[in-house]
């Protein structure tokens, strides 16, 4: 199973609207594409004084769709990300392999 991370760092004057897209756009977004089986989304626990984290896992039995999202989807999907939220919200993403 491949596993596609995109962490997100959100400045705490737009979590509320900023999750509200994640629902209505991105996510949908993400799942038009069928490249992944499951989407998983969690909220970080973090110290009082830094800004709300997030990190959202695609999951995906076949290389080759991981591949995929990558060639055709990514870089507009965080470009839309960068656009809709500009710094108020800092990304990052990783892929993993699940081993066990």
């Amino acid at each position: 199973m491949q596993v596609y991370n995109i962490s997100f760092q959100v400045n705490e004057s737009v979590e509320s609207a900023w999750k509200a897209w994640m629902k209505e756009t991105f996510i949908p977004m993400i799942q038009a594409t069928a490249c992944f089986e499951e989407i998983k989304w969690y909220q970080l626990s973090v110290n009082s004084d830094q800004e709300p984290t997030y990190t959202m896992q695609l999951f995906t039995p076949q290389q080759d769709q991981l591949q995929a999202y990558h060639e055709l989807h990514a870089t507009a999907h965080l470009k839309e990300v960068q656009q809709a939220w500009g710094e108020k919200c800092f990304y990052f993403c990783t892929q993993m392999q699940i081993v066990n």
